[in-house]
This record gives C-alpha cells, structure tokens and sequence, in this order.
C-alpha cells in the first residue's frame, strides 16, 4: 500500500514548500491520513514558532522573556506557580525570570489579597514598548501565514481547531499523564 507522504522542506528562510511523494498517489488508509494531518499540524506550529522567535529575537527579546511578558499581559494578576503551568516550566524556572523581568523593570510583583504567602504577577508601563514590537511582529507574521486563506476558509479551519482542541481537553484527564516539568496532571 503506498501513501502520500508529506515532506516539510526546509530553507534558511523556513518551511518552503509540502512536496507530495510520490505524486498521484493516495492514501487509502484514513488512519494514515490522520497520522500525517497531526504530523503536518506538528511541523507548521513548529516553523510558525521558529520563524516568529527569529523575528522577535531580531529585536533583542528571547522567547523566554517575550512569552512571560505577553503572558502575564494576557492575565494580569496571575501567581508564579500559574505563570509556571502556563509557559510549561518548573516554578524555580519560572520564578528566576519574574525575578530577572522585575529587575529589568517589564513586570512587578504584588502581594495577593488574602493571602500573605502568594505574590500576583503584573506588566509595567516599561513594558508596553515591547507589548507593542510583539503585536507589530505578530501582524506581520499572520498576514504572511494566512496569504490567501478567505474568511471562509478561515472560519473552516477555527471550527475544526476548536473540534481538535475539545477532543484533545476531553482525553487529558482520562490518560493520567503528567506534565514533564511541573508534574502536574495534563
């Protein structure tokens, strides 16, 4: 049985082209089909990842730093240990940046009311400048990745993100899995 299979190839400027291999070929086991969607969804978050945190590090930002930044913008407020599951690093990781971001000026933290021990998490006025590079960057990004994709298209492909995304939280307390650096249930 042969499949169509699909090939990320790879340039210094990014992901350039899927190549079909071989072509006129289908694929005759849905299973197969599904594997190589999860495996295509894989690659593009991959280089949509990379190809942003280059452009975001052109300007001098990390990822680590820009992520916690935009995070903490998101949902101001939030304790460590919050921001810690969130960007998917331990506490000590996540506090040390706070700690580095809370020098630099971008974040301050808060004691949280009604709890002496917890500190809440916020942004800065020295922080919109970078707020601003990062959406500048991010509409740039989007415009690019999404080039000929109509709003038709593009409500398509939200609904059946929001399908995968329902399946994917409906399965996560079933499979007892943990999460590799916090330890905490997926």
């Amino acid at each position: 049985m042969l499949f169509i299979y699909y090939i990320a190839e790879r340039t210094l400027s990014g992901l350039n082209a899927w190549k079909e291999i071989p072509k006129g070929e289908t694929i005759v086991n849905s299973a197969n089909k599904v594997r190589l969607i999860g495996r295509k969804l894989t690659i593009l978050a991959r280089h949509m990842r990379m190809i942003f945190d280059q452009r975001v590090e052109q300007s001098g930002l990390t990822r680590a730093k820009w992520t916690l930044v935009a995070t903490v913008a998101r949902d101001p407020g939030l304790t460590q240990r919050k921001i810690a599951d969130i960007i998917e690093v331990s506490e000590v990781s996540a506090g040390r940046l706070i700690d580095r971001l809370c020098a630099d000026g971008y974040l301050e933290r808060r004691a949280k009311d009604g709890d002496r021990r917890a500190y809440c998490v916020f942004v800065t006025d020295a922080a919109q400048p970078m707020l601003q590079q990062l959406a500048d960057i991010a509409v740039l990004h989007e415009e690019e990745m999404f080039a000929g994709v109509s709003e038709e298209q593009m409500a398509q492909l939200d609904a059946i993100l929001d399908i995968i995304a329902r399946n994917i939280a409906e399965n996560r307390a079933k499979s007892g899995v943990k999460h590799p650096t916090t330890g905490q249930q997926l």
